[in-house]
């Protein structure tokens, strides 16, 4: 049967309510039938980041809600070097052939994919889905009056490591993992 897959990537460094609002909101907008979220193994642009297994346990934990229609891949963990989006897509198209794949990004994204290695070849695959962010709302947005709420991991991070009020951006079981794990709150300066 043929299905349409939204590939959401990311760092997920934590995620947070706009992750999970993003996901739903594409679901709700789209004719997808699924998305794939596959958390970045290695940055290609070389961004450090929490472990793995961290945060795709939080990237979980964010999506519970939505599980029925998202499902949580480690695939970028079974191959060495970085995580290019698209070998990824290459991967994805050869285990399903018959999928059709849309890559969902943020608004906020867009200036960084002339950076991508092979973003012609991307846009081909998985046609691009454009999140709007307020701040990038003329970044290849058409006309939205709808916007995710502007959050951001770095900032987070931040805040975690100070020792400041998190729980509007987060949900309450990432969060619960995060002081479990004692994650973020040792940091001397932010994770970027």
């Amino acid at each position: 049967m043929n299905q349409n897959i939204g590939i959401f990537g990311g760092t997920f460094d934590p995620p947070h309510i706009s992750h999970t609002l993003a996901c739903l909101y594409v679901l709700e907008t789209t004719d997808l039938d699924r998305i794939h979220i596959i958390p970045c193994y290695r940055h290609p642009l070389g961004k450090a980041a929490t472990s793995f297994e961290h945060r795709v346990a939080m990237t979980r934990l964010a999506m519970e809600s939505l599980r029925d229609r998202v499902e949580i891949s480690e695939m970028e963990a079974e191959r060495e070097g970085s995580s290019y989006t698209i070998d990824t897509l290459r991967i994805l198209r050869e285990r399903m052939p018959d999928a059709h794949f849309s890559l969902i990004i943020g608004s906020d994204i867009l200036k960084e994919t002339r950076q991508w290695k092979s973003f012609d070849e991307i846009q081909r695959i998985a046609p691009l889905i454009i999140l709007p962010r307020p701040q990038f709302a003329s970044e290849g947005v058409r006309d939205f009056r709808f916007f995710l709420p502007d959050i951001s991991s770095t900032e987070i991070r931040r805040r975690l490591s100070a020792g400041e009020d998190v729980t509007p951006y987060l949900s309450r079981r990432v969060l619960d993992y995060i002081r479990q794990h004692n994650l973020y709150q040792s940091l001397k300066e932010p994770l970027k």
